[in-house]
């Protein structure tokens, strides 16, 4: 920015891989005045749950990595994967010292808190399967339409989802382009396309 001819200055630091220590002591606090003695603490490997978040505001993987260290350092949570791509995360907990929803606010405290979390209700779950596997044969849908063609193409250099999002702004425009879908996690992007008006180069 300086570069650039502007005066500039580090206004906050962030924080990474850190709760806030008021959320973290109201996350601590909480269970404790629930668990009379440490009876309920012993047989805690048999009352984990797993529950999957939907996180939005990730862009890259600093983000990932991020919620991970500071949600793995609780010491309710026994494990967590973070997706970027599916936008999730999976977390495995003792279910009798801590609550999905406190998990929730846990993850939208983590800094800088651009995070907004919320918890897929089990009854979509279900019903979100039947349409995952027809979205898996939709493929098989284009070998009987000669005239569209798809091709994986490898794109390094993305940093975050604004790059994602100008690739496929850019290329959907083209003439003969019926589809793109870029991954910022795979560095990949799947465009489908009439072979007759354009190619993979």
């Amino acid at each position: 920015i300086e570069a650039a001819g502007f005066p500039a200055f580090i206004k906050k630091q962030p924080k990474y891989l850190k709760l806030g220590t008021i959320d973290v002591e109201r996350l601590k606090n909480t269970p404790v005045k629930s668990s009379e003695g440490s009876q309920q603490k012993s047989p805690s490997y048999p009352t984990d749950s797993t529950t999957t978040f939907i996180i939005e505001g990730m862009h890259c993987k600093s983000c990932v990595s991020n919620i991970e260290s500071a949600l793995s350092t609780l010491q309710y949570v026994s494990s967590i994967v973070v997706s970027l791509e599916n936008r999730s995360a999976i977390v495995k907990y003792n279910a009798s010292l801590v609550t999905p929803e406190m998990l929730r606010k846990a993850i939208e405290a983590i800094s800088p808190g651009q995070y907004r979390v919320s918890i897929p209700s089990e009854v979509e779950s279900p019903s979100s399967s039947p349409s995952s596997s027809s979205l898996q044969k939709m493929p098989l849908n284009t070998v009987s339409q000669p005239l569209t063609q798809e091709v994986v193409v490898n794109i390094n250099g993305m940093t975050c989802n604004s790059c994602v999002q100008s690739i496929e702004g850019v290329i959907s425009k083209k003439p003969g382009v019926k589809s793109i879908h870029v991954s910022l996690a795979n560095s990949t992007g799947t465009i489908e396309y009439d072979p007759l008006l354009t190619s993979p180069e």
